[in-house]
């Protein structure tokens, strides 16, 4: 009987629960077991299930993300458009399963929203915030503004109301659009303020309803809004007054470390030690995570006493957990030295920072701007410069300052080969001027030395290898996955980054270990560096020999020669560079006067040392001043610069008569171009007889040559005319344009193809159109810097002309830059002119290759690509 009355218990049982599914599975009936049946499928098979797929790819995300301690954390650090590729999946899934729970179990049917006026389920605005969330995650803000909008309107009395609120203003954030966000953040507080001053009977709607709260699990992550918001705006005051309410606000799981870090940062920038210090000290006992913690201790030692927080940073060295940080603690030390002027024992921590820095390239380029930084601020430029190179070498292209950085080291290297350039051929030079005895023990004395310091290097290479082995073995763990390495993609990347740390960015090319580095050698008798050049071709497999070392010495005329013209171009390169670009007059006129002092007055440095000492010496020591003048007038009276210092007007009274023969050249070209060939030969024959310093006088003579054959039935009347354009002026275009003529002349044009004087060009010659300027910028620019100069050149020598600058691709990679428009020939020839006599602004662009060009002819030659074509064209008629 206890049986059967049990098999009739679970009978009745089983026929409530196929009730419940048969009746419950209705979405249009607003019962209890409806609203049951649906409402747990809604929770669980949607809300939850999304959820946790989200909360757990964030966590991911975020306990895999590398933190930039560097600079100020992110309140809410969210993945960029590549970090969030990877969570797509779980995304996606977390939107499809909300969909379909609201598809299939809104109350009643969700088949048109629109016209929908209730909804008896209640997790289905859950899973419609859900969505929302997911879309801001996946980066379609668009979407998530879509969803987080319905779930205001139609749920505009449950805590979605404020959620959806909540996350439009984060979405708003993330889209930049500030004015919006404010809006949203600023209702949310608005509603937290009125439900506050509510009294009991304030909770009920007219019809009786009660009013949704305000839910308390946003009002941490509303503070931190508010926080993030103000940062944007760079409003730091108002940032650490919400991130301290978001503290009070914190709930358990709440991100508390990440808070108080971002406070210690803020409280230390604001000068406030003691409130960052225990902001960071909150960061040590709390549960952050290893380096987040690590990294407010080593903080927090730049805000303590001297004495102790050395204490601190020695223990932190000791602990073998903090191997991987050593150099951030010798930065830190180094820091710490510096405060208390010790220089030498900070730079020796600068050292040890960058040595240890073998994973951490910002960590290695800071180190080496700072050292950079004193050796420039001690005027020791070249150390500086070596420095800077290596800080340029290994920064990540985020660094802050990194251009300027950049910028140092390429403008200090054109020093540093100078300076090095004349240091090496001064010591040549005194080694050859050795009898060969003396030279020969010198050169073997050296070599001695030479080998036992490659030997040092050696064994000092070995101890550091020895110990950054000692050092990373302390924090490297095996990687995971297979164990043959090229299967291996983890340990194929951490090869790959421990061969850039160890030699950087190398090109891929045979050899790529060699030096291209100078050997120093040091004089044994004076104790100085001297630079010795080691390359040669081909290399011999010992180059430390008395045979091959004496072979690099100038020990002939020739050679000496050679040697005395490099070193007295070193020597003024030098000297320009501390003069103009580091206003080191002292430096510069040391430069100048070793320069002067080597008495070789067939070189043009001696001169120009000369003029720059009479510069630096004008407004200042009088006699020094005349000294010079005196030089220069006595030993090069026929020069430009003794020409100035008798009338300082010379150079501006050249310009003038310059551009008067440049526009008076320009009208007979045109006359050729027209035509008129014999007033064209008369004022050639006029110009060569009457005017040798004449600019153009090149241009006359093969303007003659070229009229001779318009008008000679016999070209070889053309002859001498062309042979006097090549003596006169050899190398230059005319005298090549000469030579081909010549060469014309001699074997005719073509085989098959006799040469034509008549023959057109597929460029057309007109002064009828607008002129634009076509610059060919070298590999050394790029589009956008070139741009922005010829922009500044504009602004300052031609603002009048209100000149447009554009960029375009020539070819497959030539970049130039276009110039436009000028009304005609003369005016885009004066730009020219001026342009590449001008050096402010333009720097190494001035000396680019620069034409001006119609419309029409502009685009023939991007049609048809020929610029060699072009070329001939431009030389034959401008």
């Amino acid at each position: 009987m206890l049986i059967q009355s049990k098999k009739i218990q679970f009978s009745f049982l089983g026929a409530i629960l196929l009730v419940l599914v048969l009746f419950g599975c209705s979405t249009e009936k607003n019962s209890a077991v409806n609203r049951f049946y649906h409402g747990l499928n809604a929770h669980y098979n949607g809300y939850f299930n999304a959820k946790e797929l989200l909360r757990t790819s964030m966590e991911t995300y975020r306990s895999s993300r590398e933190e930039n301690y560097y600079k100020l954390l992110p309140v809410d650090p969210m993945p960029d458009e590549n970090e969030v590729l990877g969570m797509y999946p779980a995304i996606d899934t977390a939107i499809v399963k909300c969909k379909k729970v609201i598809l299939k179990h809104s109350m009643p049917s969700n088949d048109k929203p629109s016209r929908k006026k209730d909804e008896y389920n209640p997790w289905i605005d859950e899973n419609w915030t859900t969505i929302g969330i997911a879309s801001y995650y996946r980066r379609d803000y668009e979407g998530a503004l879509k969803n987080f909008n319905y779930v205001r309107k139609f749920y505009s009395n449950d805590p979605s109301l404020f959620i959806g609120e909540f996350w439009m203003a984060k979405t708003y954030m993330a889209k930049g659009d500030l004015v919006k966000a404010k809006l949203h953040l600023d209702n949310l507080d608005k509603a937290i303020v009125e439900e506050s001053g509510r009294t009991k009977a304030d909770w009920k709607t007219k019809d009786g309803k009660k009013l949704a709260k305000f839910p308390k699990e946003i009002r941490f992550d509303l503070e931190l809004a508010k926080a993030e918001l103000a940062l944007i705006k760079e409003n730091k005051e108002n940032a650490i007054v919400f991130l301290e309410n978001a503290l009070k606000e914190a709930r358990m799981g709440d991100d508390r470390e990440r808070v108080h870090f971002i406070l210690g940062q803020l409280y230390a920038e604001k000068g406030e030690k003691q409130m960052a210090f225990d902001h960071y000290s909150k960061v040590i006992k709390g549960k952050a995570r290893f380096d987040m913690s690590f990294n407010a201790r080593l903080q927090r030692t730049f805000l303590g006493e001297g004495e102790k927080a050395r204490k601190e940073l020695t223990k932190m060295l000791r602990d073998a957990k903090n191997a991987e940080f050593k150099d951030q603690i010798y930065y830190a030390l180094a820091q710490l030295e510096f405060r208390e002027n010790d220089e030498e024992k900070g730079m020796e921590y600068l050292t040890l920072s960058a040595f240890y820095s073998s994973k951490n390239m910002r960590q290695k380029g800071m180190a080496y701007e700072q050292l950079g930084d004193i050796h420039f601020s001690k005027r020791n430029y070249v150390r500086a410069q070596k420095y800077y190179d290596s800080c340029a070498t290994v920064i990540p292209e985020d660094y802050p300052n990194g251009e300027a950085i950049r910028n140092k080291a390429t403008n200090l290297e054109k020093l540093v080969i100078a300076v090095e350039t004349a240091y090496f051929e001064d010591s040549v030079q005194r080694i050859a001027a050795m009898d060969e005895s003396t030279r020969e023990d010198f050169i073997k004395s050296y070599i001695k030395k030479t080998k036992e310091e490659i030997e040092e290097r050696k064994k000092r290479e070995a101890e550091r290898l020895r110990e950054l082995q000692k050092n990373e073995s302390l924090f490297v763990q095996d990687a995971k996955g297979g164990k043959w390495y090229w299967t291996n993609a983890k340990t194929r990347s951490e090869g790959y980054d421990e061969f850039k740390r160890l030699w950087g960015n190398r090109e891929n090319e045979d050899d790529w270990r060699r030096s291209d580095k100078a050997i120093v050698i040091q004089d044994l008798e004076e104790g100085e560096e001297e630079i010795v050049d080691t390359l040669a071709q081909p290399e011999p497999e010992d180059t430390l020999t008395v045979d091959y070392l004496s072979k690099k010495l100038p020990l002939n005329d020739s050679l000496l020669a050679l040697s005395n013209k490099r070193l007295m171009a070193a020597r003024y390169q030098a000297g320009m560079i501390y003069k103009e670009q580091l206003s080191e007059p002292k430096l510069a006129e040391q430069e100048f006067l070793a320069a002067l002092d080597k008495h070789l007055m067939t070189d043009p440095h001696d001169l120009m040392s000369a003029y720059q000492m009479f510069k630096m010496h004008e407004t200042g020591d009088a006699s020094k001043a005349t000294h010079y003048k005196d030089y220069i007038l006595n030993n090069y009276p026929n020069s430009d610069y003794a020409n100035y210092l008798r009338d300082p007007d010379f150079f501006v009274k050249r310009k003038e008569l310059e551009a008067l023969a440049e526009d008076e050249y320009v009208r007979v070209l045109d006359r050729y171009n027209r035509g008129l060939f014999y007033p064209v030969l008369t004022k050639a024959n006029d110009v060569i007889a009457n005017e040798p310093e004449n600019k153009f006088r090149s241009k006359y003579m093969l303007l003659k040559a070229l009229c001779i054959g318009r008008l000679n039935e016999n070209k070889q009347d053309m002859v001498p005319v062309l042979d006097q354009v090549i003596a006169e002026f050899p190398g230059s275009m005319e005298a090549e344009r000469a030579s081909e003529l010549l060469n014309i002349l001699k074997n005719g044009y073509s085989s098959n193809e006799p040469f034509d004087f008549e023959k057109k060009s597929i460029f057309d010659y007109s002064d009828e159109q607008p002129y634009r300027i076509l610059i060919f910028i070298g590999e050394n620019e790029t589009s956008n810097g070139a741009r922005t100069k010829v922009a500044d050149f504009n602004r300052e020598f031609f603002s009048k002309e209100r000149l447009r600058v554009s960029s375009k691709i020539y070819g497959s990679d030539q970049s130039v830059i276009l110039v436009d428009e000028f009304p005609d020939q003369m005016s885009a020839g004066k730009y020219i002119r001026v342009f590449k006599q001008t050096r402010k602004y333009l720097l190494d662009l001035q000396n680019a290759e620069v034409y001006m060009i119609t419309n029409d002819n502009l685009k023939v030659l991007f049609k048809e690509q020929n610029l060699t074509e072009f070329i001939k064209f431009y030389e034959e008629y401008f």
